[in-house]
């Protein structure tokens, strides 16, 4: 399945490079000239293993299960019940081929990984004895892989001097959990077969044509003003791979959804019983064991005592909450149950929330495109949303489904919508204010908050937007000099603006006063994990970890797929910090146009004071202290990657931001041509690193971990 989802991927982005790339002569020879040199590297380079025996002299030599010169230890002899033929079953063994005295460049392992229980590969460690150290074994001089599915990966080559005496083969399935595999003899030299993979040839074609469309193509350096409509096209193609991208890893990581469900977890079932009873507390009990501790909250302590508890829920005063945002449960969980008597699945409603969220966060940068970057070119364009799009974290939430994951897609989702109509309702600029738009948005960014808390900021950020809509609309209706009308105008525009804040955030600020007396409280203090959060104390130091992680961290390269690999650090900070994975690749490498803050300044001289007041007012809280006060406030949960969903396109989109109001602003083509190139070099690099990120992710276990080694393998073709 995992190979056929992504030659459907593959099929898509032809079949959309299809339709966007005109056909001229030019691009035609490009594409016979790249399509040329694949081919030769496919045939000589990715399959050179093919051709290590030849010219080399070497004897080919089978041997049965029988023969005098192999023994075998660690399993059992066995009759296969199909064929009839005697088999060597084990799950660790060695296999020693003596009296050799000849050269051997290969040997091929013929392993049964399908049985009872299909073992996903083999670790295979070769120790062997030749004409350079004749009188004992070179130990661990290779080490490979036999991976189920995968019938080349029984070939194992060797660069072995002169006539070879002994080898010893270790295999171990994997993972070592007793399960086994058979044996069915053992071959030397002979020749690794060739294999063609349309895999191998097609993305780097496609990464090569995308470098080449955007870098020659005149209408994709042509502004947004002068290609609106093909903007527009090539973003919405853009955003259907994105979102066949995300469905593909839902459908991945997790089982289709049971819409017939008569349990879920903490939000979509627990919720939902305690507002259908008319409570606020969740309508399990905790134990009197619990209760009975001298501090509940202290993970030691319950481990200690062995009490049952309800793990990452709310206690206090005696019950069980939850402190997971109630807007997906009042919006999708509550009425579905009502409606159907089933709760909601899980996975199904993770994927939606960061469907739609995927959805608006293009619209939204579409819009902010169509405002603020009009002579902008769509090469540079484009590759920002694909910046955006693949770094925005929302992929993660679909690799795991729990109650975690539902309360971050739906904040992001909420988020995404919000700013889509901020920047719809025109509050800066020349255009007229949409009070509808307004209203959506104040909706949507209230929402975000009741899903998620920490997303409270981007509501204050919003107010900035807001103010300057006030002044706007005030001195629109002075123009005409009619008072009342005045009044009525601001009155008007600050309902439409508040009264969402105040309804959704009121509700949510009395939800906190009856579970905890504060109008302020979300609770999370009294949360039962493994850190005592009543008594947590803060440290900058701890604070640095996630900043450094999130922005500063540097990939690592190592010859092997995926290539680029996380470089997580705690700083060696001497004090307990949670880390719920160690993903983690720096905004600042795999997001370049991050870096365009630092432009700011060069900005700033070419601004006048009104124009540099708005930037400040309006970017920099969004854009900058936002995000940062996000990150900020993540030291006391810990690091998990997929946090960067809540902060990750707000400040990669503010650099790049400063980076359209530069571009426009210079006169020296040169320059802005250095642009083009820089933003479509980003590109790839967050192709690379995001993708390099998102599989080391994933879930790799069962069938899907031979699917993921077969990947490797395909990559990694000088094993």
């Amino acid at each position: 399945m995992f190979q056929t989802v992504l030659y459907f991927l593959l099929f898509a982005a032809f079949l959309a490079a299809f339709l966007l790339i005109p056909k001229t002569r030019r691009t035609k020879r490009f594409g016979i000239i790249l399509l040329s040199i694949l081919l030769v590297f496919e045939v000589f380079v990715a399959n050179f293993q093919s051709f290590h025996l030849l010219f080399g002299g070497y004897e080919k030599r089978e041997y049965e299960l029988d023969s005098p010169d192999l023994s075998l230890s660690g399993g059992h002899f066995d009759t296969d019940a199909r064929t009839g033929e005697t088999v060597y079953v084990t799950s660790s063994s060695t296999f020693t081929i003596r009296n050799l005295d000849q050269k051997v460049g290969t040997v091929r392992l013929k392993l049964d990984l399908a049985g009872e229980t299909t073992v996903p590969y083999v670790r295979v460690v070769v120790s062997a004895q030749d004409v350079t150290n004749a009188k004992s074994l070179r130990s661990g001089i290779a080490q490979r892989e036999v991976v189920y599915g995968d019938a080349r990966s029984e070939y194992i080559t060797l660069d072995l001097s002169g006539p070879v005496y002994r080898i010893d083969l270790k295999v171990t399935a994997m993972p070592s959990d007793g399960t086994t595999v058979t044996l069915r003899g053992i071959t030397i030299n002979e020749s690794v077969p060739f294999r063609f993979s349309p895999l191998r040839l097609v993305l780097p074609a496609l990464i090569a044509l995308g470098i080449y469309a955007l870098l020659t193509f005149v209408r994709l350096r042509q502004s947004y003003e002068e290609q609106t409509v093909l903007f527009k096209r090539a973003a919405i193609v853009m955003t259907v791979l994105f979102l066949l991208f995300g469905t593909v890893i839902g459908l991945v990581q997790n089982a289709l959804p049971n819409f017939g469900a008569k349990s879920g977890n903490q939000i979509t079932q627990e919720l939902v019983d305690a507002f259908e009873h008319g409570q606020v507390s969740l309508l399990d009990e905790p134990s009197e064991e619990l209760l009975a501790l001298d501090n509940p909250y202290d993970w030691s302590e319950r481990q200690t005592s062995g009490v049952s508890y309800k793990w990452d829920h709310l206690l206090f005063e005696g019950k069980y909450y939850s402190y997971y945002g109630i807007a997906p449960v009042i919006l999708l969980f509550l009425p579905y149950h009502m409606v159907t008597g089933c709760y909601f699945p899980t996975g199904f409603a993770v994927w939606l929330f960061g469907m739609i969220g995927m959805l608006f966060l293009s619209l939204c940068f579409m819009a902010v495109a169509d405002r603020y970057a009009r002579k902008v070119p769509l090469n540079i364009l484009l590759a920002s949303l694909f910046i955006l799009q693949i770094g925005s974290g929302v992929f993660y939430n679909f690799m795991r489904s729990n109650f975690y994951e539902i309360a971050q897609s739906s904040g992001f989702m909420f988020t995404c919508l919000g700013f889509y109509f901020l920047i719809r309702a025109d509050l800066v600029g020349d255009r007229r204010i949409s009070i509808p738009a307004l209203v959506l948005s104040s909706t949507f960014l209230s929402l975000a908050v009741l899903s998620r808390p920490t997303l409270a900021v981007y509501c204050i950020c919003a107010l900035f937007f807001i103010g300057y809509g006030l002044v706007k609309t005030h001195l629109k209706a002075s123009e005409e000099g009619n008072r009342k009308k005045l009044v009525r105008a601001d009155a008007l525009y600050l309902v439409a603006a508040l009264v969402p804040f105040v309804v959704l955030g009121g509700g949510q600020a009395i939800y906190n006063y009856v579970r905890f007396g504060s109008f302020l409280d979300f609770g999370i203090q009294y949360s039962l994990t493994i850190n005592d959060f009543t008594r947590s104390q803060y440290y900058t130091d701890m604070a640095m970890i996630g900043f450094y992680n999130f922005l500063f961290a540097p990939p690592t390269f190592q010859p092997k797929f995926p290539f680029f690999f996380s470089n997580f650090s705690t700083l060696d900070v001497p004090g307990y910090y949670y880390v719920a994975n160690r993903n983690a690749i720096g905004l600042f490498f795999r997001s370049l146009p991050i870096w365009g803050f630092f432009g700011a300044g060069r900005l700033f001289r070419k601004l006048d004071r009104a124009q540099r007041r708005r930037l400040l007012l309006l970017v920099l809280p969004t854009c900058v202290i936002a995000p940062l006060v996000i990150i900020f406030s993540i030291w006391e949960s810990g690091y998990g990657v997929r946090y960067c969903a809540d902060f990750a396109w707000q400040l990669v989109g503010g650099g790049m931001l400063v980076l359209y109001l530069l571009y426009q602003k210079s006169e020296d083509e040169t320059a802005k041509r250095g642009m083009q190139c820089f933003f479509v070099i980003a590109a790839v690099v967050a192709l690379l690193l995001n993708v390099a990120m998102l599989y080391d992710y994933l879930d790799k276990s069962g069938e899907f971990l031979a699917a993921c080694r077969r990947l490797e393998r395909l990559f990694n073709f000088w094993l």
